[in-house]
């Protein structure tokens, strides 16, 4: 009987977990012709969880620059918001991590910019 009400109570956590967050899931492809780093490609999570109010942004990104500094755009239909920068490891992968208040998940589009040659090297489909 007890195994019954905690499977119940289980299955109703999960329900409204899933009810409170909300997440989408990204693709980057190049973007730019001449820059460096031309068979780039990248992953995005835009992970909205409302009770906190935030979102998590979760970038991963393969066959960047090592040791370049790349800047995350995103537009959220307002316009570009820069959530800050990240450098990338001698392998040429990178993450990137960051928990801004509000909702961007649904975001039109997330940029990825190399600094050091002015150019939007991946961005989202």
């Amino acid at each position: 009987m007890y195994k019954k009400f905690a499977l119940i109570g289980l299955v109703v956590a999960l329900v409204a977990g899933i009810a409170l967050a909300k997440a989408v899931k990204k693709d980057l492809v190049p973007f730019a012709a001449g820059c460096p780093e031309e068979g780039a490609y990248g992953k995005v999570m835009l992970n909205y969880a409302k009770d906190a109010d935030k979102t998590e942004i979760q970038i991963n990104c393969w066959g960047l620059t090592a040791g370049t500094e790349y800047e995350v755009w995103i537009d959220d239909g307002a316009g570009y918001v820069s959530y800050g920068t990240f450098t990338v490891r001698q392998n040429g992968t990178a993450n990137f991590h960051a928990k801004p208040a509000g909702d961007i998940s649904d975001a039109l589009s997330v940029a990825v910019n190399d600094a050091a040659n002015n150019c939007t090297v991946l961005i989202s489909e």
